[in-house]
């Protein structure tokens, strides 16, 4: 239930919802209706960790184009509400016109980083749900929106929060790119490898770990915490994110990233990036990818 259909068309603005809504996909549909089935199994799961009932309030921190906070709503009764919550005002307009569309009242609408919530009252809400947000903050940020989170719950309410650990799979192993097997072209996969470490060097998104999450969650007074870490390295199969190569080129792994196509035309001469395509393309194209992840589901009492 990611709330796209054509709207994933509209003209965005801000780096968040210009990732979220295109870039993500590389502005492939069908990708994107992928990625899409991919999430729902993710968002089912942090709900049910949730455990709604009836007619609580739910604060979705980083609500993105309201993959969660619309589910929430499916799972409540009339007197439920979702307070949605993001960074990005085009995100935050796009989860309203969804909730018009859908003739939805039991919304309200928060422009806030997760680890500033100044607008959202002390033990006001029953449960906060986040997925794939904390991510994006500073380590200080991150121990911030658990404080946070903790602060905004009502004694006894639930935090479900759902995380990569992207420390895990990067850098990847020698000879892999993307997830691809690029070891007969080392001299053009190893220069793009080293511009895309450079770009993530200082990124927030590898400076944490699972051990991090729940370090930060006792410090801010959750008096129960259940944390599981899920690690594979396997074939991608339907898993893997894009088949068309010009999709993947217009694919940025986050918003804080180039695009893989800004990213070539970075790192390699011309040559080098024919070099690169002769090789890659094939394998992106029939699915040829080995996934290396891990992810983190953190359940928490107030």
């Amino acid at each position: 239930m990611g709330h796209d259909g054509d709207q994933a068309r509209d003209e965005v603005v801000d780096r968040w919802a210009r990732w979220l809504l295109q870039g993500r996909h590389g502005g492939d549909e069908a990708t994107h209706e992928r990625m899409l089935a991919m999430l729902a199994p993710i968002r089912d799961r942090l709900l049910d960790a949730a455990r709604l009932q009836g007619p609580e309030t739910v604060l979705d921190l980083g609500c993105g184009d309201g993959l969660i906070g619309f589910g929430a709503l499916e799972r409540l009764d009339d007197r439920g509400r979702v307070i949605f919550t993001d960074v990005s005002a085009d995100l935050l307009d796009r989860c309203r016109r969804i909730a018009a569309d859908l003739g939805e009242h039991r919304c309200r609408f928060e422009r806030a980083s997760a680890d500033r919530l100044e607008s959202i009252a002390d033990a006001s809400v029953d449960v906060v749900t986040c997925r794939s947000v904390l991510i994006y903050l500073d380590r200080d940020g991150k121990r911030r929106a658990l404080a946070e989170a903790a602060r905004v719950l009502r004694p006894g309410g639930r935090l479900s929060l759902f995380e990569p650990i992207n420390r895990f799979g990067f850098p990847e192993p020698k000879g892999r790119l993307l997830g691809y097997d690029v070891a007969p072209i080392p001299g053009p996969a190893g220069k793009l490898r080293a511009t895309m470490a450079d770009a993530a060097a200082s990124s927030p998104l590898l400076d944490f770990d699972e051990r991090d999450l729940f370090a930060w969650a006792e410090q801010a007074g959750f008096g129960e915490i259940h944390l599981t870490l899920e690690a594979e390295h396997a074939p991608a199969g339907d898993r893997a994110p894009t088949r068309g190569w010009d999709a993947l080129l217009g694919t940025a792994g986050n918003p804080l990233m180039p695009t893989l196509g800004q990213l070539i035309d970075t790192a390699l001469t011309a040559s080098e990036a024919d070099e690169l395509e002769a090789h890659l393309r094939p394998l992106v194209e029939a699915g040829a990818a080995t996934v290396r992840l891990a992810t983190t589901h953190l359940d928490a009492r107030r």
